[in-house]
């Protein structure tokens, strides 16, 4: 638009005007991109900060501090630091990890510049899971949950080989009847690995958490036995994952990374220009989703662009007071401007409050 304005009032959105300038003072960005703050669903970036042989030499605080304060200006206002539960919590006991979660959920009580939450990944198959994940949503420090499938599918691929040649050696059996036996035990245990990560969602979404699955074929047999549907896929690979997705209206992430992956077999532009792919997110690099938003415009234009990394994720993990510029939302607000072609984020509006502030003039 030409001409327009925002008002906020505390941390709130109460007026959006078109086609007029306001009266009294004003931040004046004629000329400028005025965006909803970006949403990043997957952030490792706080993660590998605390991991690095670096952080003896300083407070996790600091380190947390220089991590928002980077997303800040890369015009991120809401983060999910995400967290892999048997990684995180190796050498840490549970009232630990509690910890680390907690401070960094209730980060934003203290001292803030953006809004930071917690994004769980874990895998099926830990006789502890089900206690882990009871204690963790007890202290509402998990705001987000994926399940990756299950942790000794590899191992258990080469038992399945060896166990075949046992019973063929053992028994006398042929090869046709010692596969068939593997293969029915194969689907007991993907079965009792199926009734698990049912329990685990009716779980979570009793506490309001948002669920995602990274493996269609989870998505497609919790739907036809449990009648239970997911939030999201997360990354899809296969053409059948997409084929999926595109027939049950369901949302999808991807990473930024999957974009420049010479390998992909799937073109991820173009399932974002038909809608499939709708949420993007950037797990080692959130600066770049910024400029990867830019990037899109020439494809699937700029108002859809933004919307994969602001309204679709907002929407898709249930956060509607977020994700875009309209009245009684929360003031989350961005302002770019394209120096030496590059978008730059000169602006970041978080609750309200002006947090970061350039001019490249």
């Amino acid at each position: 638009m030409d001409k327009g304005y925002i008002e906020i009032e505390g941390n709130r959105i109460t007026d959006v005007v078109l086609g007029r300038k306001p009266e009294g003072d004003f931040i004046d960005m004629t000329g400028k991109f005025v965006l909803p703050g970006l949403i990043n669903i997957h952030s490792l970036d706080f993660v590998k900060e605390i991991s690095s042989k670096y952080i003896k030499f300083f407070t996790e605080e600091k380190a947390f501090y220089q991590v928002e304060k980077l997303l800040a200006e890369s015009g991120i206002t809401t983060v999910f630091h995400t967290f892999t539960l048997d990684k995180f919590s190796e050498g840490r006991d549970l009232e630990e990890v509690i910890e680390k979660l907690t401070y960094v959920k209730n980060y934003r009580k203290r001292r803030f510049l953006i809004d930071h939450k917690v994004h769980l990944k874990f895998k099926l198959g830990d006789i502890n899971l089900n206690r882990k994940l009871k204690a963790l949503f007890d202290a509402e420090c998990v705001d987000f949950v994926t399940c990756t499938g299950y942790h000794s599918e590899i191992l258990e691929e080469y038992q399945e080989q060896y166990y075949a040649q046992y019973l063929q050696n053992q028994f006398e059996i042929d090869e046709e009847l010692a596969r068939k036996i593997t293969e029915r035990l194969r689907e007991l245990r993907e079965e009792s690995a199926l009734d698990e990560l049912s329990y685990k969602m009716k779980f979570a979404k009793s506490r309001k958490i948002p669920f995602a699955v990274s493996k269609c074929e989870l998505v497609e047999k919790l739907k036809e036995t449990y009648k239970i549907g997911i939030d999201l896929l997360v990354d899809p690979k296969s053409e059948k994952s997409m084929e999926y997705v595109s027939c049950n209206n369901l949302s999808a992430s991807i990473d930024v990374e999957s974009l420049v992956d010479e390998n992909s077999i799937i073109d991820y532009v173009d399932e974002m220009a038909d809608d499939n792919i709708n949420i993007l997110s950037a797990s080692n690099r959130s600066r770049d989703i910024l400029e990867y938003v830019f990037n899109l415009e020439g494809n699937i234009g700029l108002p859809k662009a933004v919307r994969l990394a602001s309204y679709n994720p907002a929407m898709a993990l249930g956060m509607h007071d977020k994700g875009e510029i309209a009245p009684g939302k929360e003031a989350d607000i961005i302002v770019v401007d394209i120096f030496e072609d590059l978008p730059i984020n000169i602006m970041t509006i978080s609750d309200g409050k002006v947090i970061v502030k350039y001019n490249y003039n």
